[in-house]
């Protein structure tokens, strides 16, 4: 019993569901009978925060908490120590579970500033099996809460983050099916680009040859064409071709920077940072299960005030689609004329086409920019909306989805920066 997958949907699967449970939603529950007139601290803060929940207000959820709490949820290793983090988990928690899942209290034990509290999991209403558990919590002088514990029922592992990512993606699965295009073709090009072998030519990522891994440090060392155009003593002698592949392939990952404050602070699937490191190194690998997983936008405007201090402001310089369009222009144009000794244009074009029949790793990079031109629109709709500007009015907006590559550097160049707040 380690994940949960939105029984809702998946209700054959509920007889394994066990959830991440700190914290807890209370969806409607009726009050108890037995409840007494005037209730402990504890028991009114659980109340407050479970009817918090129930209605995704996680600022009222943490407000029954004193800074200084400390939950622990036994199903992760450690407790979530601060108020801090504990908001940062509910919020993260809030995104993963669809909305008709609900924690019902069955009992309460009241004892003024400790309470314990048996649950179960409900969806739809419906009670799910293998989901009860008992809590406690413990309340301050102020009738703050500064602790809780969870047992659920027992499961084999501690899942903790694991089932709450998979839970996740499976409920943003059930709310926008379309999120399974990047995911299949995120399976797809892992299996067809690293591990089939027919399909693509050369050997797989398990038996790559030293003439393979000579190409990798070759095509590394001349990263963004610097080394050569420097005439580095380093620099790696290469067919122009695919020099020039490499480093498109690069300033086009580059470009999908701009949609850094997608992943902002506070934003329950985390930073996007890491996945556009990645990229550079792995391209579709990374970009791709961000693409399936990432928390979409709930419509409203995002201010710069509020960004200010965030690294991914960095990125939302209009110089930057612009500079990294004429990365990309320089990386053709290289191909196309630089090295005289590979020869005139059709001359070095049927060579590279030679070399990309049994190349590996150069075919893999023309994988890649197919990929690239089918999803580099993903993010614009949402990058959009973040500014106050509808997509389907805004023609560059259809530029950055329709246009490999030069459509998206102009989007980025020209769409309107974040608001302030204040700005009419």
């Amino acid at each position: 019993m380690l994940f949960v997958l939105a029984a809702g949907v998946v209700q054959p699967l509920a007889a394994r569901v066990q959830l991440p449970l700190a914290p807890h939603l209370h969806r409607a529950a009726p009050p108890l009978a037995c409840a007494p007139a005037a209730e402990g601290a504890a028991a009114s803060r659980i109340r407050a925060y479970f009817a918090a929940w129930n209605e995704r207000d996680m600022d009222a959820a943490c407000a029954q908490f004193a800074e200084d709490c400390e939950y622990d949820d036994t199903q992760y290793n450690s407790a979530f120590t601060g108020k801090a983090a504990l908001k940062a988990h509910l919020f993260k928690v809030a995104d993963a579970l669809p909305p008709s899942f609900a924690f019902v209290i069955d009992e309460v034990a009241d004892a003024g500033d400790t309470v314990g509290v048996q649950w179960h999991v409900e969806n739809d209403g419906k009670p799910l099996p293998f989901t009860r558990g008992c809590s406690m919590y413990k309340a301050d002088a102020d009738g703050l809460l500064v602790s809780g514990f969870d047992v659920p029922e027992p499961a084999p592992l501690k899942p903790g983050s694991a089932s709450l990512l998979l839970l996740g993606l499976a409920s943003k699965l059930i709310a926008e099916p379309v999120r399974a295009l990047p995911l299949a073709t995120w399976g797809a090009y892992c299996s067809i680009v690293f591990f089939s072998n027919g399909i693509l030519p050369g050997p797989d990522a398990t038996q790559l040859d030293p003439a393979t891994w000579s190409e990798v440090l070759g095509l590394s060392l001349n990263f963004w064409l610097v080394a050569p155009l420097l005439d580095l003593p380093f620099a790696a002698q290469l067919h122009p071709g695919l020099e020039a592949i490499f480093n498109l392939m690069l300033a086009w990952a580059a470009l999908f920077a701009g949609f850094a404050v997608d992943g902002r602070a506070g934003r329950p699937s985390g930073s996007m940072l890491p996945t556009l490191g990645g990229m550079q190194l792995l391209t579709n690998a990374c970009y791709l299960p961000y693409l399936a997983t990432r928390t979409a936008e709930d419509g409203g405007v995002v201010y710069a005030d509020d960004v200010a201090d965030d690294p991914a402001r960095f990125f939302e310089a209009r110089a930057l689609g612009p500079l990294l369009a004429a990365v990309g222009t320089f990386a053709v144009g290289w191909g196309a004329l630089a090295r005289p000794e590979f020869g005139g244009l059709a001359e070095r074009t049927a060579s590279l086409v030679e070399l990309l029949s049994h190349d590996r790793l150069g075919s893999s990079f023309v994988v890649d920019l197919v990929l690239f031109s089918l999803y580099q629109g993903w993010l614009v709709d949402d990058d959009c909306r973040r500014r106050g500007v509808d997509p389907a009015a805004f023609a560059p907006a259809s530029a950055a989805k329709f246009v490999p590559f030069y459509g998206l550097a102009y989007y980025l160049g020209v769409r309107p920066p974040l608001p302030r707040r204040g700005d009419p």
